[in-house]
């Protein structure tokens, strides 16, 4: 009996521990910075102007911020002067999704390790009528 009691109560312990998230996988989601689902890109291109430097290949280049939404893809012009603002919100952004994925993937190796745990507890607590 004393065996199996210290065991449920390891298997009880392991159950907790897996429990508790550290807080360095949950951090990245407590942060108040805005951020921006998109990418930014240099996009170049020609004004079809007959006497245009573009008709000799030297193209216009303006950096632009595109992004899906609502399954469209859309694409706005970027002001030099709010680049550097919107290249910080845009790269938050891809840290809150790698964040996530990390977070998910956690939850998944803990979820199977947890059903074991309870699978085992079950086995230990079941008794016949």
């Amino acid at each position: 009996m004393q065996i199996r009691t210290s065991r449920l109560s390891q298997l009880r312990q392991k159950l907790t521990g897996l429990s508790q998230l550290p807080p360095d996988l949950i951090a990245p989601f407590l942060a108040g910075d805005p951020f921006i689902k998109g990418s930014l890109y240099t996009l170049r291109r020609k004004c079809s102007k007959a006497s245009c430097r573009c008709m000799r290949g030297e193209l216009h280049a303006s950096i632009v911020l595109t992004a899906s939404i609502s399954g469209k893809t859309r694409i706005w012009s970027i002001p030099q002067e709010r680049l550097k603002e919107i290249r910080q919100s845009a790269k938050a952004y891809r840290r809150f999704r790698q964040a996530r994925k990390e977070l998910l993937k956690e939850i998944s190796r803990r979820r199977s390790q947890m059903l074991s745990i309870l699978a085992a507890i079950e086995k230990i607590r079941l008794r016949q009528p």
